[in-house]
C-alpha cells in the first residue's frame, strides 16, 4: 500500500515532466533567442545593393598642335611694324575728324586746335614719303589739310574782304588824279570797278597791262574785274585771261 506521502511526490514529478514538455515544446516564428548583452536583432533580411556599373574609361582625345609659323624676318618685322602705326595714324586721322564735325555740329562743346590737325597732317607725309604706294596714307593728309582750311575759311574769308577792300582804296588814292574812280561791290566785295567818263576799250586794256590788274585780281580772289564810263563798261575775264 503507497503511502500519502509518496503519492503526492510522484504526482508532482509527474506534473513537472508534463509542464517541462509543453514549455520545450514551443516554438515562436518570429522570436530569436535574446543575447546576453541586452541588445535586440532584427531578423529582417539586409537588402543587397545592386551593383554599380561604370562605364570604362575613354582615351583623351589626341590635340592637333598647329606647326610652329617660321619666324619673321627683318624685312617683314619692319613691314609689320609700319603697318601697325599707319593703321594708328589713320585711327587718329577718323576720330579727329570726327571731333571736329562733332564740334562743328554743335553735339560736343569740345573745341579741335588747328594744330592737331597740322601735325597729324605731317606725321601722314612723312608716312606717305616712306612708302610711296601707300596711298591711304597720302589720302588721310588731304583731308587733315581740308579741315584746317574749313577751320581757318571764316577767318580767311574776312581777311580776304578786308585785303579786297584795301586795295580798291589804294588803286583808288593812285588813280584819283587821272580823274578815276575805283570802288568795290558784290558779296564780299567780290567786284573792283574802275570807273571814269573818259573809259575805252583800248584805255581798259592798257590798265590790265601796266597796273597789273589780272594778277592782283587773282590773288585777291576778286570774281570781277570792270572797266566803265558810265554809258559803257567791259569786264576782264579773270580765268580766260581776256576783256571782253
Amino acid at each position: 500500500m503507497v503511502s500519502h506521502k509518496s503519492l503526492i511526490l510522484t504526482l508532482g514529478i509527474v506534473a513537472g515532466v508534463a509542464a517541462g514538455g509543453i514549455v520545450s515544446g514551443q516554438t515562436s516564428p518570429t522570436a530569436t533567442a535574446t543575447p546576453s548583452d541586452g541588445s535586440v536583432q532584427s531578423t529582417a533580411a539586409i537588402p543587397v545593393s545592386a551593383p554599380v556599373t561604370t562605364s570604362p574609361a575613354q582615351p583623351d582625345t589626341a590635340t592637333v598642335v598647329p606647326p610652329e609659323a617660321p619666324p619673321l624676318s627683318p624685312a617683314e618685322l619692319k613691314a609689320a611694324e609700319n603697318k601697325a602705326a599707319l593703321d594708328k595714324l589713320l585711327a587718329e586721322a577718323a576720330a579727329l575728324k570726327t571731333s571736329y564735325e562733332d564740334s562743328k555740329r554743335g553735339r560736343s562743346k569740345t573745341q579741335v586746335s588747328l594744330s592737331a590737325f597740322r601735325s597729324l597732317e605731317l606725321r601722314l607725309q612723312m608716312a606717305a614719303a616712306a612708302d610711296p604706294a601707300n596711298g591711304q596714307a597720302l589720302e588721310a593728309a588731304k583731308m587733315m589739310r581740308m579741315m584746317q582750311y574749313s577751320i581757318l575759311q571764316p577767318s580767311v574769308q574776312i581777311a580776304a574782304i578786308a585785303n579786297r577792300q584795301l586795295y580798291v582804296h589804294e588803286m583808288g588814292e593812285r588813280m584819283r588824279d587821272d580823274g578815276m574812280r575805283v570802288d568795290a561791290s558784290g558779296r564780299g566785295n567780290s567786284t573792283v570797278r574802275f570807273m571814269s567818263p573818259h573809259m575805252t576799250k583800248q584805255m581798259a586794256m592798257q590798265l590790265v597791262d601796266t597796273a597789273k590788274i589780272p594778277e592782283q585780281a587773282r590773288a585777291l580772289q576778286f570774281s570781277r574785274v570792270v572797266f566803265s564810263s558810265g554809258r559803257r563798261s567791259w569786264t576782264y575775264d579773270i580765268e580766260r585771261g581776256r576783256l571782253r
